[in-house]
């Protein structure tokens, strides 16, 4: 019977978000987050072990539209997926297409600087 080999494909996915470079991955996420100016949103943001990863939710007992979300990135996590992973907070309709690789393009090179 014929097998199939998931790992690879994770592997791929992997390799696609880590990067050798040597930057502060959590003051690029910062300064990411700040270029948002995500409203009634508190984000917390951690050390992750093994790849980027967003939680977000609806935070109960505060005003009405306030949300909490946690940004996991690991010490190898690219600019790219750090900038994929923030604009995920953004809402659905918000940045499709076009726009959203423009996003990335302007997250990338305006937080360059967090060497």
């Amino acid at each position: 019977m014929p097998r199939i080999e998931l790992e690879r494909f994770e592997e791929v996915e992997d390799i696609a978000q880590s990067s050798p470079e040597s930057f502060d991955r959590v003051a690029f996420t910062e300064r990411a987050l700040s270029l948002l100016k995500l409203p009634k949103t508190t984000v917390a943001i951690l050390e992750g072990t093994r790849r980027v990863h967003v939680e977000a939710g609806r935070q109960w007992g505060a005003e009405a539209g306030a949300r909490w979300a946690i940004v996991s990135v690991p010490p190898n996590a690219s600019r790219l997926a750090i900038a994929n992973a923030v604009l995920e907070l953004l809402p659905p309709k918000e940045l499709r297409g076009p726009a959203r690789a423009w996003a990335l393009d302007v997250l990338v090179a305006s937080c360059e600087d967090t060497r």
